[in-house]
Formats: C-alpha cells, sequence, structure tokens
C-alpha cells in the first residue's frame, strides 16, 4: 500500500508496472477498455431486444391463434345447428327423402338466418344432390363423406368457396346426407381485418394435417397445398396452433421470423448511434486526458519541492492537533466522571436524610407524622432521579417510562393500605432532568393522594398512569375510579384533599411543579377524578420566554 505521505517523485519507482507507465499510456488503455465495452454492451443489447422482438412476434401469434380459432368455433357452431335443423326437414326414419317447394322454402330461410351460410342441402346414401336452398342449384360432386359421422371439407356452393358441413340423416341404415355450405369470406374478412404487424399467414388444418383454409390463399385456392409464393413458411418461423372445439380442426398462425428481424434490423441505428456517440466521446475525453497528464508530468518536479515543505508542516500541525485532541479527550471524561460523582452523592444523602426523617418520624404523633411521610416520599422521588442520572449514558438525560415504573412500584408497596391497583402504561420518553424532576414529583402527589383518599373503607379500585406521545409533545395521565373530588371543590387551581381535610397543599404544588416543567394541568371527573399533564416538546427556558 502507497503511503499517504509519499513524495510524487516516489510513485514511479514502485515495482506496480502501472505505476511505471506513463501516463498518456494508461489513458489509451482505459479508453481502448471503454470502447470495446461499449461495442460489447451495444451488441449485448441488441442481442436481447432481438430475443425480445421474437417474444413479442410469439405472443401476436397465440393471441392472433385464440381469436383465429375461437371465431372458426362459433361459425361452425352456429352452421351445425342450421345442419340439425336441415336433418329434421329430410323427415324421420324410413321416410323418402323430400324433393317438394315447401321443403326448399323452408331450407332457403333456414340459410338466409346465418349470413355466413351460402346454401343448406340434402343427399342421397350415394351422395347425389336431392335438395338445394339455393334456386337453380346446378348438380355438384359429392363432397367427402363420412359415414360414421360429422364431415367437414371444403367446396363450392352457388359459384363461392364454402366450408361444408356433412351430417347423416337419422336412420338405422344410411338415408342420405344433411350438408350446410359456410361462406369461406365470413373466415378470409376476419383474418384479413386483424392487424398483426408481421408477414403472416393464417391456416384452417383438417385432422389430417391437410390445410381446409389460407389467408393468404399463397400458392393455390382453399383446400390446395402452399405454394412457393413470400407468405409460405420456413423452418425457422414462428408457427402457433390453437385446437378449434372439439371439431378436430386447428388453427394455424404462422409469422415469418424475417419480417420479425426485419423490424429489429430497423432499430439497430439506434444501438449504432448509441455506440458511435459513446466512442467518439471516450476518444475526446481520452484526447484531453492525455493532454492533461502531459501538463502534469511537467508541473510534477515543481511541486515537489513544495511538498516536501507542505509536508514538514503538515507534520507539525498533527502532532499540535494531537496533543489537544488528547487534552480535550482528558477533560471530558474527568468532566464526566465528576458528573456522575455528584450524582451518586447527591443520591447518597439524599438517602440519609430519609433515614433522618425516619427516625425522626418514630417519635412523634400520627399527625406530624404524616407530614414528615409525605416529605420523605418527595425526597426519595429526587433520590430515585438522581440514581438513574447516575445509571445513564448521558448524564443529564433520563428515561422518564423507566423513572415513573420505579417510583410507582414503591408507591403501591408503601403507601397503598386499601385493595387498590395501580396499572401503567408507558412509552419510552428520554427527558433532560431540569424537566424530569418536577415531573417525577408531581406525578408522585397525584398517585399517593390516589391511593390514600380514592378508595376509603378498603374499597377496591384501579389507579392508571399513562404516558403517550402526541402530535406536538408527551401526555401523562393519571386517573382512577375512586369517589372522586367533592362536590365544593372550588377550582382546579384549589382543591382540598379528599378525605375532606387539608388544605389542598399537594394539589398547589402539582400545580407549581407543573408549570415549571411547563406543562399545563387539566381535572375532570369521569367515573373518578382524571389529572392530565399536557408536556410540550420546546425546551423550559423556551417556554418561560414565550409566558412571557
Amino acid at each position: 500500500m502507497v503511503s499517504d505521505t509519499m513524495p510524487l517523485r516516489a510513485l514511479r519507482s514502485q515495482s506496480s508496472p502501472l505505476y511505471r507507465l506513463p501516463g498518456s499510456a494508461l489513458v489509451l488503455i482505459a479508453c481502448t477498455a471503454a470502447v470495446l465495452l461499449t461495442v460489447g454492451l451495444s451488441a449485448v443489447f441488441a442481442w436481447r431486444d432481438r430475443n425480445e422482438a421474437v417474444q413479442q412476434a410469439t405472443g401476436v401469434a397465440g393471441n392472433i391463434g385464440l381469436l383465429a380459432a375461437e371465431h372458426a368455433a362459433r361459425l361452425i357452431e352456429s352452421g351445425d345447428l342450421l345442419l340439425t335443423q336441415t336433418a329434421t326437414l329430410a323427415g324421420a326414419a324410413g321416410t323418402p327423402l323430400p324433393d317438394d317447394q315447401a321443403t326448399r322454402d323452408r331450407m332457403a330461410l333456414l340459410a338466409a338466418s346465418a349470413p355466413h351460410m351460402v346454401g343448406l342441402e340434402i343427399r342421397d346414401a350415394s351422395g347425389a344432390l336431392r335438395l338445394s336452398s339455393l334456386p337453380d342449384a346446378p348438380p355438384t360432386a359429392a363432397p367427402a363423406l363420412r359415414p360414421d359421422g360429422r364431415a367437414i371439407g371444403d367446396g363450392r356452393m352457388g359459384g363461392r368457396a364454402v366450408v361444408t358441413l356433412a351430417q347423416p340423416l337419422p336412420g338405422n341404415t344410411p338415408r342420405g346426407w344433411a350438408v350446410a355450405g359456410l361462406d369461406a369470406r365470413a373466415f378470409r374478412d376476419v383474418y384479413r381485418a386483424l392487424d398483426v404487424g408481421y408477414g403472416h399467414s393464417i391456416s384452417i388444418l383438417k385432422r389430417d394435417g391437410t390445410p381446409l383454409l389460407r389467408e393468404p390463399e399463397g400458392g393455390g385456392t382453399m383446400g390446395g397445398r402452399k405454394g412457393d409464393d413470400d407468405t409460405a413458411s420456413h423452418a425457422d418461423d414462428i408457427t402457433v396452433t390453437r385446437p378449434i372445439g372439439d371439431t378436430g380442426l386447428s388453427a394455424v398462425v404462422t409469422i415469418a421470423t424475417g419480417s420479425v428481424l426485419q423490424r429489429w434490423t430497423e432499430r439497430l441505428w439506434i444501438y449504432a448511434a448509441f455506440a458511435a456517440a459513446a466512442c467518439a466521446t471516450v476518444a475526446v475525453i481520452g484526447a484531453l486526458a492525455i493532454q492533461r497528464a502531459r501538463r502534469e508530468r511537467e508541473a510534477e518536479d515543481a511541486l515537489q519541492h513544495a511538498y516536501d515543505t507542505l509536508e514538514e508542516h503538515v507534520h507539525q500541525r498533527t502532532a499540535q492537533l494531537e496533543r489537544a485532541n488528547a487534552q480535550l479527550e482528558a477533560a471530558v471524561t474527568d468532566k464526566e466522571v465528576l458528573l456522575k460523582e455528584v450524582q451518586h452523592r447527591v443520591k447518597n444523602n439524599l438517602q440519609v436524610i430519609c433515614s433522618l426523617l425516619r427516625l425522626q418520624a418514630a417519635r412523634i404523633d400520627e399527625q406530624a407524622r404524616r407530614g414528615f411521610d409525605e416529605s420523605l416520599r418527595r425526597i426519595q422521588t429526587m433520590s430515585l432521579l438522581h440514581e438513574l442520572l447516575h445509571r445513564s449514558d448521558e448524564p443529564a438525560h433520563i428515561n422518564f417510562a423507566e423513572a415513573l415504573r420505579q417510583m410507582c412500584d414503591g408507591l403501591v408497596r408503601s403507601d397503598n393500605p386499601t385493595a387498590a391497583r395501580l396499572e401503567l402504561e408507558t412509552e419510552d420518553w428520554i427527558v433532560d432532568a431540569d424537566r424530569a424532576t418536577p415531573l417525577a414529583i408531581a406525578t408522585s402527589e397525584l398517585v399517593s393522594n390516589a391511593l390514600l383518599h380514592a378508595f376509603p373503607h378498603g374499597h377496591p379500585g384501579t389507579v392508571r398512569v399513562m404516558l403517550e406521545r402526541e402530535e406536538n409533545g408527551m401526555r401523562l395521565i393519571v386517573r382512577d375510579n375512586g369517589v372522586g373530588l367533592p362536590a365544593g371543590m372550588p377550582s382546579q387551581h384549589k382543591r382540598p384533599s379528599r378525605g375532606g381535610a387539608g388544605s389542598g397543599l399537594g394539589l398547589n404544588l402539582v400545580q407549581a411543579l407543573s408549570h415549571q416543567a411547563g406543562a399545563t394541568l387539566k381535572i375532570e371527573r369521569d367515573g373518578g377524578t382524571i389529572f392530565t399533564l399536557t408536556i410540550p416538546n420546546l425546551p423550559v427556558r423556551q417556554q418561560a420566554r414565550n409566558a412571557a
């Protein structure tokens, strides 16, 4: 690894070949690598675009095939319906085939009901025409009929190319056939209207794979083989086959790969332009870099002397800063240790005061002892805060939720002569010691007062302490479901004790401590008593300035 303080000239003597190469050679290597990378990435992106074009064409062929198959299935279903009605007109089994004008007229009406139907015919068992819905229908060759069921083929009716549907007439022995001719244009017009966007062909194939219909026709008419025209399929063309219901036919869509690749090659100029622009940019940047490398090499010797002088000054200044930083770190450490020690000693002194008060309380009467107990509880609250400050990683801040949990645990053990239950719901809140002390003492007053006076005569109940976050600060709630405040309470700022005696010193103290912490106190009666302290996020000093 090269040292940060290595002189510029020393870089030339490094063992690595890169350090021994001139700057212009390094620039040429970098430019060549950039050009090769640009050309390679352009080729990769172009090839990926080709594959995506083929996949897109395959998806188009699948959709077109599905549409063609569904359309053909619907036409054949409608033809089968008319074919069944025509077979009904031929009469029951054992009766001669009809050839009267009334039956011909009814067949003509059936054929006219479907616009894609060219004509309907009744043929005898040999396939000879007996009756047709077309007037003056010339005798035509019998279609390829299968005696075992429906047959689908191609042919002509009324001078038009048709797809023939044939169904044997009912009977134990072959009586004849009902034949329907679907206009081939009903298939072709739909296929021609499809905007595929590529060179393509749509074919309807029979069960044996021979074409029944093809659009465009190519080298032959309907039923003919594929010719050698421009739309003839090749081995690499995209072909999708879809079955046409249960007819045994299939719709085949073929897209010429050449037409897909032709559209792709029309977009190649984008990649070529990008590669050319990138290479030109690299060339310009390389030329500028080579020129600058030469100038820097010429200026290197001039900078060496200035570098040596600067390095000496840096060493001296670095030593001075290290000594100053060491002194500052030592001072900060001493300050933290001193603050921890102060917090510890304050906590110990407060515990000594609590011990002295307990000794003194043992020698006085019951009425005076109550005042001692209240003073003792307040001092214990302050002692608890100093203990948390002593254990905190930040000497001036504590987690107020933890202080509430420990304080309430002590209160419920010492100030709960009834069967009241204390519930605590808090969210973590890091607060400075200036606000934590008055808030903790105020909370202690409210909780202790509720435990002592809200449930007289051993009445059970619940005291809930909640610390929750709101939009502009925190909210501290102390509520109970006890006997509530006296009916003659003059105001929220002057409240007698719940037991009916006293001057409301606890509430006055809570009001004063709330003001000191920058909070507002609200008292409500709702199935007991609710004390709500709303504590904004502003620092105490800023709140004092706003109040002034």
